[in-house]
């Protein structure tokens, strides 16, 4: 019964050291501000959702983690819609780190493209 038990217990810290991590992405206050911007709409809470997909970017680096899925591609839309010429690198970003979005970034471009920009 010893040698059972420890043979169990051995099995289980061995499988258990050879989990992987968990991805862990930084989101701040993303929720927060994304809230706000729906529901007020106003240019105030625009500026600190915008500026909070800022702080996403830079922190993640920061800390060397992957900036969370689609990130990228939303600061890229509103650049993209104040005319901001950066839109595109941010695009670039969102596909060379999540290469499975490509479609939807593409469709999001001709979506901008079509529409006329807000220089607010």
């Amino acid at each position: 019964m010893k040698y059972t038990s420890l043979l169990l217990f051995c099995c289980a810290s061995l499988i258990a050291g050879c989990a992987t991590a968990p991805i862990s992405y930084h989101y701040g206050n993303y929720s927060k501000t994304l809230y706000r911007t729906k529901k007020d709409n106003t240019p105030e809470s625009i500026l600190k959702h915008k500026n909070e997909l800022e702080d996403i970017i830079k922190v993640s680096n920061k800390k060397g983690i992957r900036v969370p899925p689609g990130i990228y591609c939303e600061y890229a839309y509103m650049l993209s819609k104040q005319g901001n010429a950066d839109a595109n690198k941010y695009f670039t970003l969102e596909v060379a780190t999540y290469p499975e979005s490509m479609k939807f970034v593409q469709f999001i471009q001709q979506q901008v493209q079509q529409t006329p920009t807000n220089t607010k």
